[in-house]
């Protein structure tokens, strides 16, 4: 009976286990939770099935019972199963049958799943579970464990039962499996036997990895048989990998008796071997047996079965995988402390394998392979290393005499070689060749030299000269780094060396085998030439010893081409040149033959058709180490230098060479420049880079080779890596890449690059600007002839685009170092010839297609060279100059990319031919005319234009046609200005109207433009440079006029100074205004300057002073009332005149009574005789009537306007301009020390004396520009220029003392840092860098760079040319202009120009004026402003004085009322600039309408 509800359950409980069971079967068709019996209902369940499972009840009943309990059993308690197992356990047997078995085994798995079951009632059902059952009822018993143990990972409480248990299933189910597999013959199909298995095998490797302490328990040889025996049969790979797994999971960390070991071993072997897929798994599994087994024992299974070969008891099989295993375990280590079987029998073993003959060649070398794998990894094993090194090497005659036989099996030579000579390095001239076929052989050789060579440094003597033995054998396949310790073995045993009786044979067989066998590695044969180098150094004392150690080496050169690298071939020609520079002659003549026939011969055409790219690597290689050598020979060996330079010229005109092993020699030739004191020098990178972006292309030139798109993209980095500006015309490049190069450069064009382009010195070669040495005393030994001659015949005949060109970009370059070619003017005058031919006709060559050039372009080049020859005129008759200025003017009208270069040049005759201009001046003029409505050229037209006026030897027969010319040109330039300045001004209007924000200047960074005004570059963005300058050659030429003929332009000039607006209203603006009123002031008057003269007076209060607004001046007259002296004083907007006037007072007659006046008859003793209002009508006015707008303006006498007049006085009546000129001595390059100089060269003083006019500066009464002119701070004295136009003081820190307060010259500083330009006199013998006197406001630096020639020029013989001293006519200089990164290149100098020392000051000043002037409007156009002349800042001041007092004059008459209106006694009425006046003719005169009374009433406006 059940117990009553006092014994069970709460009410409660039972309450929520029958809700939770009807929740649970509520929703049909859904999986429901498994109900949990309460402790009422499991105790009635336990007693309805025990009793119903009873053995006495039939079989039948049991059965079914026993399949209802079976649903319901994983809901009970362990009691309850428990129970029912007790009652079924016959239903479980072997002797039951199959149906009752089913029924059983599922209960089994039923309850196993109750996770709830104690661990009695689980090992209950196991111990049903492994009962011995039929055959048939596996799958049951698999299940059943499978769920009891959850897949193996739950099953530590059945250990070691359920391990041996499942290794028992394992073997049925292995067999069974077999057997449906022979059965089904299809890998397709599967089988339930085959599920089984898988099942099974699963289950053991989870029971050995889930509780590996349980399977140390276990009875391994069982479980090891079974593995091994299964491996055995298995076709299956699933078998195998299983197998594998477990075997892995087993040994990880469970000892092996020595009993399975064989077997294990054996297996793991023969897998390794058999499966790749395995090996890893199998060497693994050995690592754990080693680790946890006896390693002794282990190490000997695998020792027996290398042994064991011969009489077949080992598999070949086992064989090789005991030879992976060996490798395996030496490879990682891991034979750690306890090395396993001695080396000797180890490698007594291997031998012996190696020895075996399977009957087939190929599975020989298999063997073979693992064999010499197996010796690589014992030879590489730290751990046994030592152990290798104490041996007495019985088995190291082991290794070697199965490598040498390892060797003559894969050589191409069939006879045996003996690696055991007297001498190692004999064995190197009779190596042994491997042949390719065998890699296997020839990388497990080369891991036994690897080893070998890594503990060589450790062995005896004795024992390394085996070492060594073998590595010579075997150097045709080593490695570099196995070879190297042949090589310090040769070096540190000295077997190259003197004093080895030997040593010479020795370094010939080092060569012959060492590096010019092709076999060698190439790193080896590099370090061949590395020992070879180092034995030369060693002898280079001796020079016998030394030139005969070189004659061995000339065939290096002519055998080393083939096969070798270019690096290799590099380091051979470094070495030759080494012997270059210390052979004697007749050995020097072989070496540079042999490397000249590398460069010619191999670097031909034809050869390289039928040769790898090498010959050509080799061929450039060789000129380059020739311009080293040279480079080398240059300071002190003079005569092996000319040599050198002669083979590099033949080099580079040989037309069958390639082009690019002919441009290496000019590389270097192009940039050979001469000291003025006859230094030879080799310079970094010559001033080309304004011409070489116009003829850079970024396809390579026809006939170029493959190299030359790699070599761009270098030469391309190479130049942006160039960012400072510099000068010194070595590498003065620009910081940027513009795509816009102005001045001599043309038109604007994108910076590309060709093959040549920049290039560097490359492969090693010397710094060329470390190498200035003296070649000579005071000249140079090396005839330049050969490279001119070469120049000419590429120009005349024709080359390669890329030699023509590289020729076109560095000429203008060189021909500027006056001093390298003052010895060869026939080749300079002949080169003159040839360009202003070619230039004339038209006959020269045209660019390919393939580079998007022009003829213009090339043209431009050509006319950079003559530009440059300008400078050698001094050698020329004055016919060739002519002709030369003729060829200038085909350049402005035939190619538009030659204009600026033509006009600069010509701007360059004006100084140093200003006969052959002026003769020429109309056709010059007539050319620029014809090209005025190209507003690109404005600029440097009208810059030549103002040069050209302050030069008057170029224009003394200038007529009135040129000069109408001229003014055309600037009228056409102005009108284009002011529409181009309208065009910016609207622009300007619309972008403020759309935004309020305006691009400005750092603060106290004045003139330095914002980066909005970076891109403004063309003479279009720059209207206000070409209106400025346009007027100052309107104002130059009408002063350069004669004054008889100047009225003769007023009319035209006034009339185009007018312009109308886009109102049609016609304007005459500021500027116009004061050049008009230059002209009103010069026409009639060329004085120049006037003073205030001193007017005798008795009597200072006898003055009388009135001041007027006549027009557009101010007057002032100052009269001695009692003699008639009067002072007149008359300001402009274009200066001041001054003047006297004294009346001429004739005697009274005798008969004349005395003059008497109201004053005189009441007494009055000081009433004046005359006053200044009479000077005015007489020199002024008439009784004509005279309209109130002109009427002279009486101004007050209350002090007010005179100071408006002392403004006027203060504001100087020239452009005051400012320059430094610094002088910068041998070696400077710093400020400081620049700046401390005190005084200059000779032709330094003499520039200085031609550029101005000493001038003292204590009492100055001009403007100083900032100089002191009290206390001599800033020296004495200064230079000053003055035209009647600008005036310009030089800033000269030499000429300013240095202070003992401001060692870094700050005082000097202040005024040649605040300059816009500087002149640098730069004798340093250094590139000048523009950077080198920091400040925002240092825009342009004009550097000069003086060039003493030895051999002075003919025209500088007279003395009507030379200097005053002499020293100036044997100079000539560079000159260049170098401008701030943020302005464009518009100088006339912005390529390098030459100049004579008699042209160099004017040259020189008018670049600084014109740099000053650019420098002003920028700095004001960058802010926003307009530049103003001091002439307009003057016209301003008076337009003042206008609008304050216009109009005011009152009449004298107010007394008398019948004088018209009350308008006609107060005043009249008011006029402003564009008011309308109507007037009426009379009297001579123009009345106003309705006034006319007044205007005959001239006391109102005196």
């Amino acid at each position: 009976m059940p117990p009553d509800d006092s014994s069970g359950p709460s009410f409660q409980k039972r309450l929520r286990n029958l809700a939770f069971s009807r929740s649970s079967s509520g929703s049909p068709g859904k999986a429901t939770t498994q109900t949990v019996f309460d402790d009422d209902q499991d105790y009635e369940f336990k007693l309805k099935y025990v009793m119903e499972i009873g053995k006495d009840r039939p079989l039948k009943d049991r059965i079914e019972s026993l399949l209802a309990a079976t649903k319901q059993i994983s809901s009970c308690s362990s009691s309850t199963v428990l129970a029912i197992l007790c009652a079924a356990g016959d239903l479980f047997d072997a002797t039951a049958s199959l149906d009752t078995r089913k029924v059983g085994f599922g209960f089994l798995t039923k309850a196993a799943k109750n996770g709830d079951l104690d661990r009695t009632t689980r090992a209950k059902i196991f111990e049903c579970i492994i009962k011995p059952t039929n055959p048939s009822s596996l799958a049951s018993q698999i299940s059943a464990i499978d769920v009891l143990t959850d897949r193996g990972t739950k099953a530590s409480a059945f250990q070691p039962q359920v391990t041996d248990f499942v290794t028992g299933l394992l073997s049925e189910c292995f067999h069974a499996a077999d057997r449906s597999r022979c059965e089904m013959r299809s890998k397709s199909s599967s089988s339930d036997e085959q599920h089984n298995l898988d099942t099974v095998w699963t289950i053991l490797e989870q029971l050995i990895l889930s509780d590996p302490d349980g399977a140390k328990k276990i009875r391994p040889c069982q479980l090891l048989n079974t593995l091994t025996a299964i491996c055995k049969r298995t076709t299956a790979p699933s078998d195998l990998d299983h197998a594998i797994s477990v075997i892995g999971a087993f040994t990880k960390g469970t000892h092996v008796p020595n009993e399975s070991l064989d077997s294990l071993i054996n297996l793991l072997c023969r897998t390794s071997y058999a499966s790749k897929k395995h090996r890893a798994e199998t060497q693994s599994c050995l690592d754990n047996v080693l680790a946890h087994s006896d390693r002794p024992v282990a190490m000997e299974v695998l020792l027996r079965n290398l042994s064991q070969i011969s009489d077949e008891t080992t598999t070949i099989k086992e064989l090789r995988g005991s030879l992976l295993q060996l490798e395996h375990i030496y490879e990682t280590n891991g034979v750690g402390a306890n090395p396993g079987p001695p080396i000797a029998e180890l490698v007594q073993a291997l031998k012996d394998v190696a020895t075996v003959d399977h009957g087939d060649r190929t599975q020989n070398q298999a063997t073979l392979i693992l064999s010499l794998n197996t010796i690589a990894a014992i030879i590489n094993n730290k751990a046994v290393i030592q152990s290798l090194i104490d041996e007495d090497w019985t088995c190291m005659n082991g290794i070697v005499e199965m490598v040498a036989k390892a060797a003559d099996g894969a050589s191409t030579d069939d006879s045996h070689h003996d690696v055991t000579p007297a001498s190692p390095i004999y064995l190197f001239a009779h190596g042994t060749e491997i042949r390719s076929d065998v890699e296997g052989i020839v990388h497990a050789l080369q891991k036994i030299c690897r080893g070998l060579s890594g503990m060589c440094s450790r062995l005896t003597f004795e024992k390394q000269t085996v070492v060594i033995n073998l590595l010579l054998f075997l150097s045709n396949i080593a490695e570099p780094d196995t070879l190297s310790v042949v090589i310090s073995y040769m070096e540190d045993h000295r077997i190259v060396f003197p004093p080895n009786e030997n040593w010479l044979a020795h370094v010939a067989i080092l060569v012959d085998r060492g590096f010019l066998d092709i076999r060698k590695h190439p790193l080896y044969r590099a370090e061949v030439l590395d020992l070879i180098s180092k034995v030369y150094d060693s002898v280079s004392g001796d020079p016998g010893i030394a030139d005969k150690f070189g004659q061995q080496f000339v065939k290096l050169v002519e055998k080393a081409t083939a096969g070798s690298s270019v690096a290799l071939i590099n380091q051979l020609t470094d070495l030759v040149c080494k012997f270059l520079l210390d052979a004697r002659l007749p050995t020097f003549d072989l070496l540079l033959a042999a490397l000249v026939d590398l460069a010619v011969h191999q670097g031909t055409t034809k050869s390289m058709s039928l040769a790898s790219t090498v010959l050509e690597d080799g061929a450039n290689t060789a000129s380059l180490r020739l311009i080293n050598s040279f480079m080398d020979c240059l300071p002190n060996q003079t005569q092996k230098a000319k040599k050198i330079y002669e083979s590099l010229v033949a080099i580079a005109k040989d037309p069958k060479v390639l082009t690019e092993v002919r441009l290496k020699p000019m590389h270097l030739l192009v940039r050979l420049r001469c000291a003025s004191d006859g230094v030879l020098q080799v310079i970094d990178i010559p001033d080309t880079l304004g011409l070489a972006s116009i003829l850079s292309t970024t396809r390579p030139a026809n006939g170029t080779s493959g190299g030359t798109a790699q070599s761009s993209r270098a030469s391309e980095e190479t130049f942006r890596s160039r960012s400072d500006r510099n000068s010194g015309f070595v590498g003065s490049s620009r910081d940027d890449v513009r795509s816009r190069p102005q001045s001599a450069v043309g038109e604007s064009t994108d910076l590309l690059y060709l093959a040549w382009n920049f290039p560097t010195f490359q492969g090693g070669l010397t710094d060329p600007l470390k190498v200035s040495t003296t070649t000579g005393k005071g000249s140079t030994t090396i005839e330049l002839n050969p490279w001119l001659e070469l120049i000419l015949d590429v120009l005349e005949k024709g080359s390669d685009w890329e030699i023509y060109s590289y020729i076109l970009i560095h000429l203008p370059s060189q021909l500027t170092n006056v001093s390298l070619f003052a010895n060869n003017m026939p080749q300079i005058e002949r080169l003159h010839d040839l360009v202003v031919h070619q230039l004339q006709k038209g006959k020269f060559f045209e660019p390919p297609p393939s580079t998007d050039l022009r003829k213009g372009h090339v043209a431009l080049c050509l006319y950079q060279t003559l530009t440059v020859i300008i400078g050698y005129s001094g050698w020329f008759l004055p016919q060739k100059m002519w002709e030369t200025i003729h060829t200038f003017l085909i350049g402005i009208s035939q190619w538009n990319q030659t204009v600026k270069c033509c006009i600069h040049a010509l701007a360059l005759c004006c100084h140093e031919l200003p006969r052959a201009v002026d003769r020429c001046l109309s056709l010059i003029l007539t050319k620029m005319s014809q090209i005025i409505t190209q507003s690109q050229f404005a600029i440097d037209i009208l810059e030549f234009l103002t040069r050209l006026s302050r030069i008057p030897a170029a224009h003394q027969s200038i007529g009135e046609e040129p000069l109408r010319i001229i003014f055309g040109i600037c009228i056409r330039h102005l009108h284009h200005s002011r529409e181009m300045r309208q065009i910016a001004t609207d622009s300007a209007k619309l972008s403020s109207s759309t935004s309020s924000k305006r691009c400005s200047n750092v603060s106290g960074n004045a003139g330095f433009p914002s980066d909005s005004s970076l891109a403004i570059s063309s003479e279009k963005e720059l209207p206000e440079y070409v209106y400025a300058l346009a007027y100052q050659v309107i104002t130059h030429w009408f002063l350069a006029i004669p004054i008889q003929d100047r009225s003769k332009h007023v009319g035209w000039i006034a009339k185009n100074l007018a312009w109308k607006d886009k109102f049609g209203e016609e304007i005459v603006e500021e500027q116009s205004q004061v050049t008009l009123d230059m002209m009103h002031r010069t026409a009639f008057l060329d004085l120049g300057e006037t003073v205030r003269p001193s007017i005798p007076t008795e009597n200072e209060r006898s003055m009388i002073k009135k001041m007027y607004l006549v027009g557009m001046s101010v007057i002032t007259i100052e009269t001695d009332s009692t003699t008639g002296w009067t002072y007149i004083t008359k300001r402009q907007a274009s200066g001041t005149t001054n003047a006297t006037y004294q009346p001429c007072v004739a005697p009274l007659p005798a008969h004349h009574v005395a003059v008497q006046t109201l004053a005189t008859t009441t007494g009055t003793n000081t009433v004046p005789s005359i006053v200044p209002q009479h000077v005015l009508l007489q020199l002024s006015s008439t009784i004509s009537p005279m309209p109130i707008p002109i009427q002279p303006i009486v101004l007050p006498d209350d002090g007010t306007p005179e100071k408006a007049i002392r403004g006027i006085d203060l504001i100087a009546t020239v452009d005051s301009y400012k320059a430094g000129v610094i002088y910068v001595a041998n070696g400077q390059k710093q400020e400081k020390e620049i700046l401390g100089n005190t005084s200059g060269s000779k032709a330094f003083e003499s520039f200085l004396a031609g550029l101005g006019t000493m001038v003292v500066l204590r009492g100055a009464t001009f403007n100083t520009c900032g100089l002191d002119k009290v206390s001599n701070m800033d020296g004495t004295h200064t230079i000053a220029w003055r035209d009647r136009v600008t005036e310009m003081v030089f800033h000269v820190p030499s000429m300013m003392p240095n202070l003992e307060h401001d060692p870094q010259c700050t005082n000097k500083k202040k005024h040649t840092g605040n300059d816009f330009v500087n002149i640098i006199f730069n004798e340093s013998g250094l590139p000048f860098q523009f950077d080198t006197f920091p400040s925002a406001l240092n825009f342009m630096n004009i550097v000069i760079i003086p060039e003493k020639v030895l051999a002075r020029p003919p025209s500088l013989l007279s003395a009507e040319n030379s200097g005053s001293d002499g020293v100036e006519s044997c100079y000539f200089f560079k000159v260049q202009v170098l401008c701030a990164p943020f302005l464009p290149d518009i100088s006339a100098a912005a390529t390098t120009k030459v100049v004579s020392a008699s042209a160099l000051p004017s040259y020189v000043r008018q670049l600084a004026l014109n740099a000053h002037l650019f420098s002003l409007v920028w700095s004001e156009r960058a802010q926003g402003e307009e530049f103003i002349s001091s002439w307009r800042s003057r016209l301003r001041h008076i337009r003042k004085l206008r609008e304050r007092y216009a109009n005011t004059g009152t009449s004298a008459n107010v007394g008398y009322p019948e004088m018209g209106t009350a308008e006609d006694r107060g005043g009249a009425r008011s006029y402003v600039e564009g008011d309308d006046w109507k007037g009426t003719l009379a009297m001579g005169g123009l009345a106003e309408q309705g006034q006319f009374l007044m205007s005959l009433d001239f006391t109102r406006w005196t």
